[in-house]
C-alpha cells in the first residue's frame, strides 16, 4: 500500500514538473524576445547621474534580470529599464538607473508579467532561485536556494515562534493527527507518510552532524531568523517558501536562510558548504 502511494505521489510529481518546466520555457523564450526588440537601441550612458542620486535610486531596485539577451531591471514604482550587455562589470546597477524606461512590469509573489503579457517566473518547481536573477525583491542572490518570497504573520505570534540565533538546520516537525479508525485509507496514508518523514529526517540529521551542523526539530509554526545587517525576518512553515512547500531549511548566523531538501541525496553537499563557509 505504501510503495503503491508514493510510486503515484511520484509519478504525478513528474507530470506537474514537465509541465511547469514547458511553460516557464515557453514564457522565457517569449520574455527574450520582447526584451531583444526594447532594449535594442539601448545603451549605458553615464553621467546623467551623481553617485548620490545613483546611491539612492538603487534602493528603487526591485529586480534584476541578466540573461545574453540583455539585462532587465525591474524598479519597485513599476518601471522597465534595460540594455542590450549582459556582464555585471563595474557599478552595473548604476549604470543600467541611467537607461531609459522603455516598459511597465505587474509585480507577484513569484513571478513578473510585463506590459506585453510576457511572464518570467522567480523559481522553478523546487523552489531554486532562476540562474539569471541577480536581485529579487530588492535581495541580491548568493545562493539559488536563498529563500526570498514567503509569508510573515500580520502581528506578532510569541506563543508560536521558534527565535533561531546559531548555525543549525531546521527541520519543521509535522502535524500529529489522531483518527477514529486507524484502518481507514486516509489514516494508513498519514502513517506512511509519517514513516517516510521519521526514517528521511533521520537520515538528513546525521547528513549534517557530519557536517558539523546541529539539527532541530521545530514544533513552532514561525521561525524567525536575523540575517545580513541585523534585519530579522519571521517565516510562517505552513506557507509556501520559494513557491515550493518546504520541510527544511539551513541557517548560518548572520545570513538569509537557504532552502535544503528531506532527502538528503537531493542536495548538493559542495553547494551546502559554500553556504557554510
Amino acid at each position: 500500500m505504501k510503495k503503491t502511494i508514493l510510486i503515484t505521489i511520484c509519478i504525478l510529481s513528474l507530470i506537474s514538473c514537465k509541465e511547469n518546466k514547458s511553460d516557464q520555457t515557453e514564457n522565457k523564450q517569449s520574455e527574450n524576445v520582447s526584451l531583444a526588440d526594447a532594449i535594442k537601441s539601448s545603451s549605458l550612458k553615464k553621467g546623467k547621474l551623481t553617485k548620490e542620486e545613483i546611491e539612492k535610486k538603487k534602493k528603487e531596485v526591485n529586480h534584476l534580470f541578466v540573461a545574453n539577451g540583455g539585462s532587465i531591471l525591474y524598479m519597485k514604482n513599476g518601471d522597465v529599464k534595460g540594455a542590450a550587455r549582459f556582464d555585471t562589470d563595474g557599478d552595473f546597477v548604476g549604470e543600467l538607473l541611467q537607461t531609459k524606461t522603455y516598459g511597465k512590469y505587474k509585480d507577484y509573489d513569484n513571478y513578473v508579467i510585463g506590459d506585453q503579457g510576457d511572464t518570467l517566473a522567480f523559481f522553478d518547481e523546487n523552489g531554486r532561485v532562476g540562474m539569471d536573477w541577480k536581485i529579487l525583491k530588492g535581495v541580491d542572490i548568493n545562493n539559488e536556494l536563498q529563500v526570498v518570497s514567503f509569508t510573515s504573520p500580520k502581528k506578532e505570534v510569541p506563543n508560536e515562534t521558534e527565535i533561531v540565533t546559531t548555525t543549525k538546520l531546521v527541520i519543521f516537525s509535522p502535524e500529529t493527527k489522531s483518527f477514529k479508525d486507524e484502518n481507514s485509507v486516509e489514516a494508513e496514508n498519514y502513517f506512511a507518510a509519517m514513516d517516510d518523514w521519521s526514517y528521511y529526517s533521520n537520515e538528513l540529521s546525521k547528513y549534517f552532524e557530519e557536517l558539523g551542523v546541529k539539527p532541530f526539530y521545530s514544533k513552532k509554526r514561525y521561525l524567525t531568523f536575523e540575517i545580513e545587517n541585523g534585519k530579522k525576518i519571521t517565516i510562517d512553515t505552513k506557507k509556501q517558501i520559494n513557491n515550493f512547500n518546504v520541510q527544511c531549511l539551513l541557517y548560518r548566523k548572520g545570513k538569509r536562510p537557504i532552502i535544503v531538501y528531506l532527502l538528503p541525496n537531493d542536495n548538493d553537499k559542495e553547494e551546502i558548504q559554500r553556504y557554510l563557509d
